[in-house]
């Protein structure tokens, strides 16, 4: 078990810093998959890039930004509905492959960088898997190791779905998400304190692969545990990189409730633990 780097003085600075404007980000974000072409410029892109370059809480996951790409990365999800077209831009989001836990470090990392660019009025699209590998490698230099696990557009959205885009959002069930009570099972009524409950409560609105939402969690000692919904894996997003992405959620709830954590990576069926640490903030 490693400690995660969210426990840091520098990640936990800016994690407070950001935090507030990333949690509300949460309800607002959607995956779009047609965009205006026009670049985005000024301050706008100005401050996605000062995040992107501040924000690396692991060394095992960052995020690269693609200003123009010279070739389409994007190779459509399910045949032709929600294929992403007229990207300006690209967020490429790599991954150690020599390390177990690099998969919940990068959807840690890049959500909020997806966020961050959903505070700034940008739209994105997580990509994991249905993306042309080849192609990425073109664009993004990789060290010795590493591995892109999922890309994103980033620009201006069309300002209405397209026909594909509500196809798509009715094929995965985007909008229709699981319960509290279905994703903490063991959970016993009255008994999680109320930044748990609202953990949990947040995580429920993070993005997943085709909306499988593979987290669940558990109060023990204390701290919130998450892991898989089962152990089974699908060949093209590990589930831990969703889970990961449900993990930043999780740190924003508590962080709006005064709660300092850390995150204790974790094998197995279980995949991370949040415990606090020192009282709550008021």
């Amino acid at each position: 078990m490693t400690d995660a780097a969210p426990s840091s003085q520098d990640a936990r600075t800016l994690l407070r810093e950001h935090g507030a404007g990333w949690l509300g980000a949460v309800a607002r974000r959607r995956s779009r998959r047609a965009y205006d072409p026009v670049s985005v410029q000024g301050r706008q892109l100005e401050t996605l890039l000062e995040v992107i370059a501040t924000w690396q809480p692991y060394a095992d996951a960052r995020v690269v930004f693609v200003r123009n790409p010279a070739v389409d990365v994007f190779t459509g999800v399910i045949g032709s509905y929600g294929k992403v077209t007229n990207a300006p831009h690209v967020l490429v989001f790599i991954a150690d492959d020599r390390s177990a836990f690099a998969p919940q470090h990068l959807g840690y990392t890049g959500e909020a960088i997806v966020l961050e660019a959903t505070r700034l009025e940008l739209a994105t699209c997580w990509v994991g898997g249905f993306f042309n590998q080849k192609r990425v490698d073109q664009i993004v230099e990789l060290e010795r190791g590493e591995r892109v696990l999922a890309v994103s557009p980033v620009g201006y959205a069309r300002p209405h779905d397209t026909p594909a885009e509500r196809t798509l959002a009715g094929f995965v069930g985007a909008g229709h998400r699981k319960s509290v009570a279905d994703l903490t099972p063991k959970a016993t009524r009255g008994k999680w304190p109320t930044w748990a409950v609202a953990a949990v409560e947040t995580a429920r609105l993070a993005p997943s692969a085709s909306n499988r939402q593979p987290w669940r969690f558990r109060f023990e000692d204390g701290g919130l545990v998450v892991a898989k919904d089962s152990v089974l894996e699908t060949p093209k997003v590990a589930k831990r990189l969703d889970i990961g992405i449900a993990m930043l959620h999780v740190d924003l709830a508590a962080e709006a409730h005064g709660i300092d954590g850390v995150w204790t990576d974790l094998k197995g069926l279980d995949v991370a633990r949040f415990d606090p640490v020192g009282p709550a903030r008021p």
